[in-house]
């Protein structure tokens, strides 16, 4: 592998997102940066990210993850969107995007990490409302 098969990823784990003028912006109390090589699926990206967090294994989960995309349509004009990742062709086209237009950049990532009982127990919870009506 080559470094250029790297990708330089900073992670806003549980942070919060806003828009100004430039468009979205990523902020979190413990943003972290790791380089990762580019994987194909959901899962996979969700599993480098625990991993990278010093979680895997742990009864924690990723249940959401957003790309924060540099958009510079129309020309000239550069602003952030956000991009929500959720699922397989998700991912394959991010690591795309990000190899064809952001390759001096760095994916910046915004993700909701869970502990695996909390998710039980509001679905757990979900269910038993759907069940009462």
């Amino acid at each position: 592998m080559n470094l250029s098969d790297f990708v330089v990823v900073t992670l806003y784990p549980n942070g919060e997102m806003g828009r100004d003028s430039g468009g979205i912006w990523f902020r979190s109390a413990t943003p972290m940066v790791f380089q990762m090589q580019p994987v194909n699926t959901l899962e996979e990206l969700k599993a480098v990210i625990l991993r990278n967090m010093g979680v895997a294994g742990r009864t924690m989960l990723v249940r959401r993850v957003a790309y924060r995309l540099l958009n510079i349509f129309p020309p000239n004009q550069f602003k952030f969107k956000i991009f929500w990742v959720d699922g397989d062709e998700h991912v394959r086209g991010m690591f795309d995007l990000h190899r064809r237009y952001g390759t001096r950049e760095v994916m910046e990532l915004l993700t909701e990490i869970t502990s695996d009982m909390k998710c039980k127990y509001i679905m757990s919870a979900i269910k038993s409302k759907i069940q009462s009506f």
